[in-house]
């Protein structure tokens, strides 16, 4: 893992973000924060899915904004600038919503091959992130993660039936949010976030 800092192009007064690189390759995952704007709290994902031999990247919001895919962008664009040519978005929550609505609008970008989203909701205090034509106009795979008593668990649903496939949907019990569920769910995440970038890289000879 190396300390990385990522430049920032939208309109900030932040020229540059904090981020963490771990390996190396052409097949990456970015991962994006939930609200906590933490790191740490993908480490456990990181670690899995660094054994299978992906470049990854984690990265800081450098300012408290509803809509973070810009920061997003700019992060896509740093790892691929390290030699990533097939990458998978994963997000939670704030961070969820950045990869959904990144995937939307990189429909016919080549290097965005998957997205997942855990308890990303479609709508938070009346700004509507994304509209429907936008969700099922994302042809790239796509996985949802959620618990049942979470708040957004039925925009969880309703996005699940606006995506065409390929699409995966996992419900599990309880009421944690985005990246809680690696306390309580962790096995069963990791093993799914595996299979997931396993089967989504094999699909372009990765």
């Amino acid at each position: 893992m190396k300390s990385v800092r990522i430049p920032i192009t939208l309109s900030s007064p932040h020229r540059a973000t904090n981020g963490k690189l771990y390996g190396a390759g052409h097949t990456a995952i970015v991962f994006s924060n939930m609200d906590t704007n933490d790191q740490s709290e993908w480490e456990p994902a990181v670690n899995a899915l660094l054994s299978d031999g992906y470049q990854i990247l984690a990265y800081d919001y450098p300012e408290h904004i509803d809509d973070q895919s810009r920061t997003l962008e700019d992060a896509i664009s740093f790892i691929a600038a390290t030699g990533a040519r097939k990458i998978i978005l994963v997000g939670a929550s704030r961070g969820g919503v950045a990869s959904i609505k990144v995937a939307a609008r990189n429909t016919n970008n080549d290097s965005i091959v998957g997205v997942v989203a855990l308890s990303a909701p479609i709508e938070y205090e009346g700004t509507i992130f994304y509209y429907n034509h936008e969700l099922s106009g994302i042809k790239i795979p796509k996985l949802l993660i959620n618990s049942e008593n979470d708040d957004g668990a039925n925009d969880t649903r309703k996005m699940f039936e606006l995506f065409e496939g390929p699409k995966e949907l996992l419900i599990y019990p309880g009421n944690a949010h985005g990246t809680e569920l690696f306390h309580q769910e962790g096995e069963s995440m990791l093993k799914k976030l595996r299979d997931f970038a396993k089967s989504v890289f094999a699909g372009y000879g990765s």
